[in-house]
């Protein structure tokens, strides 16, 4: 029997598979050795392995919070200090198409890279004459990297931390047409990028059964100084814990997961908005606290070398915001993993009698 447990962790090391599972008695990838889609640098790869991902998000925003409470269109229209806005937002569609790569440089270390595509649309209302207007912005975000180090992993339990630096080349200076004819800067959240280097963090914890599986991450964004428009987004600080369960020959799992995030209110203001129309561009209508419940669907194709397929919808259960904000409805994620070894190092036998 121990013969065959060490062919059987041999074979583990040596494939593409090898970075889903270790324990000792499974033999195939299974569908909940990933944290639901939505969950960011959740794994690591074994040495000289590739993923390459693809995530599609669609998150829709529509009728209005005030702290915690429902908010009417009069709340809306209202600025903190009693007077009115001109324009009011009425429903906010964002799009986002993310690219990500991860290459595994040892065992121990995984690096990752990723970028985003936004495709923003937000519907305003001229109060004095009720015309309505869609504003659109959209673009590349701010590209993110990663390093993720394991730290232990032993009998179904692993446990590793990540660092990284967000990039700012997503654009924090989007323009369109106002109700005047004339271009105006649209508001915080139409822009695509922080406009400052940010560092991430996260500490993840995994631990895998015979018939379930669960985690809980810890992550957050520091915000570096100010950006060339004078303002500062909010630092973010995030918890997420999933729970998921293996069906179909453990190829598919389900999941049901919760996010806890809070999110400071923007510092300072941006330079080129001279005159305030919306909430949408009061930067007293940022920052909030947020508990989202999610429901979640892993699927390996065994047939297309463990091609995954990943599907999760998240709804909120509860928020917080400062000032009045447009409340979320849903956020959808759909997601295609893939994965593969790059190349396999030579042993030193095989080194020796090469020369």
């Amino acid at each position: 029997m121990k013969i065959l447990r060490n062919i059987i962790l041999l074979i583990f090391t040596i494939s593409m598979n090898s970075f889903a599972d270790e324990l000792k008695d499974e033999k195939k990838l299974r569908g909940d050795s990933h944290a639901p889609i939505d969950v960011m640098c959740d794994h690591y790869h074994k040495k000289n392995e590739v993923m390459l991902s693809y995530r599609y998000m669609l998150m829709n925003m529509d009728g209005y919070l005030k702290g915690s409470s429902d908010a009417n269109y009069s709340d809306a229209r209202t600025k903190p200090n009693g007077s009115n806005y001109m324009v009011v937002p009425l429903e906010m569609t964002m799009i986002m198409h993310m690219l990500g790569g991860m290459y595994a440089i040892s065992d121990d270390i995984t690096l990752m890279l990723m970028g985003s595509y936004f495709d923003n649309e937000m519907e305003m209302k001229k109060h004095s004459n009720g015309v309505k207007k869609k504003m659109k912005s959209s673009g590349w975000g701010d590209l993110k990297f990663n390093l993720i180090k394991k730290l232990f992993a032993e009998s179904g339990t692993k446990i590793h931390f990540n660092v990284g630096l967000s990039l700012p080349t997503g654009s924090i200076s989007k323009k369109d047409t106002m109700f005047s004819g004339s271009k105006a800067t649209l508001g915080y959240g139409m822009q695509l990028g922080s406009g400052t280097y940010d560092l991430l963090h996260g500490l993840t914890y995994n631990k895998m059964k015979e018939n379930y599986s669960y985690g809980l991450q810890i992550s957050g964004v520091k915000r570096i100084g100010e950006n060339s428009k004078e303002y500062t987004l909010g630092d973010i600080y995030k918890s997420n814990l999933w729970i998921a369960k293996p069906l179909n020959n453990r190829c598919t799992s389900i999941s049901i997961g919760s996010e806890f995030k809070f999110q400071e209110k923007i510092d300072g203001s941006h330079k080129d908005i001279s005159s305030i129309m919306s909430f949408a561009q009061d930067k007293e209508s940022t920052g909030y606290k947020r508990i989202d419940l999610s429901i979640g669907i892993n699927h390996i194709f065994d047939d297309l070398n463990n091609l995954r397929l990943a599907f999760e919808l998240k709804k909120p259960l509860y928020n917080d915001v400062n000032a009045v904000q447009l409340e979320p409805d849903y956020l959808t994620i759909i997601g295609l993993q893939y994965s593969c070894l790059l190349y396999t190092s030579p042993s030193p036998r095989d080194r020796q009698k090469s020369r």
